[in-house]
């Protein structure tokens, strides 16, 4: 099952592989939607806050301004789901425990800084390693304990305005990321060769897949979606 959000607010469910798809409509200033368990949802809306609403009491956990602008991806460490990662249009990436949200003021355990707006920040499968995407294309790297070690990659998108809202997603594991280019098709790009090593291309994506998301699940499976309204799905063999 394939989720795909729209900017006018709808949110399509496609069953991949099955004929049909359904839609919901949603209120359009909600920029992003995510859960790290069964009972909680995770919304980025407006201009830098983090809403916390609990789905089996109906009831709103918590609400805190945590940017400056608006907040473009929420990431749980898959080892450690009280911790989260968040992207924001200010030029910062943060790491939070959520776990101190009901505190008068959320610190951030870590703020990464560029120098333009950030479009991602993501896990590796491992929780070890957190990739950033910024304005510019560029996409930076941290590890070690506590994320200090610090890399940046330039894949073969620089110079190219319409990718500034491209999202460098994490592989299977913690050896690869992805990211959509201009000649519509996805960069494998080396965390270690700090480099694009191939380009999954096919004749049937002819637009910049700029959303990526792997199968939680099922190594291999590859979903994308574009500006234009489409969603894709494939299988790397």
């Amino acid at each position: 099952m394939v989720a795909a959000g729209s900017n006018t607010g709808n949110l399509g469910f496609w069953n991949v592989g099955q004929s049909g798809s359904h839609f919901w409509h949603l209120d359009s200033t909600t920029l992003l939607v995510q859960a790290n368990e069964a009972n909680c949802l995770y919304f980025a809306e407006g201009s830098g806050p983090l809403t916390i609403w609990d789905i089996k009491i109906g009831k709103l956990l918590s609400h805190r301004v945590l940017h400056k602008s608006r907040i473009n991806t929420i990431d749980f460490n898959c080892q450690n789901p009280h911790i989260v990662a968040t992207s924001s249009s200010d030029g910062n990436a943060c790491t939070w425990d959520l776990r101190y949200t009901d505190a008068d003021k959320l610190t951030p355990l870590r703020i990464f800084s560029h120098d333009g707006a950030l479009q991602s920040a993501y896990f590796s499968s491992s929780g070890c390693n957190l990739a950033t995407t910024s304005a510019d294309t560029t996409i930076a790297i941290y590890s070690g304990v506590d994320l200090e070690d610090a890399g940046v990659i330039c894949p073969n998108n620089r110079k190219s305005t319409p990718l500034s809202t491209l999202r460098a997603k994490w592989g299977w594991d913690d050896s690869y990321l992805l990211i959509g280019n201009v000649k519509r098709g996805v960069d494998v790009v080396s965390a270690v060769q700090r480099k694009t090593v191939m380009t999954l291309e096919s004749p049937y994506m002819s637009v910049i897949p700029c959303r990526l998301n792997t199968h939680s699940y099922e190594v291999g499976m590859l979903e994308g979606a574009t500006t234009g309204g489409q969603v894709y799905a494939r299988t790397l063999r």
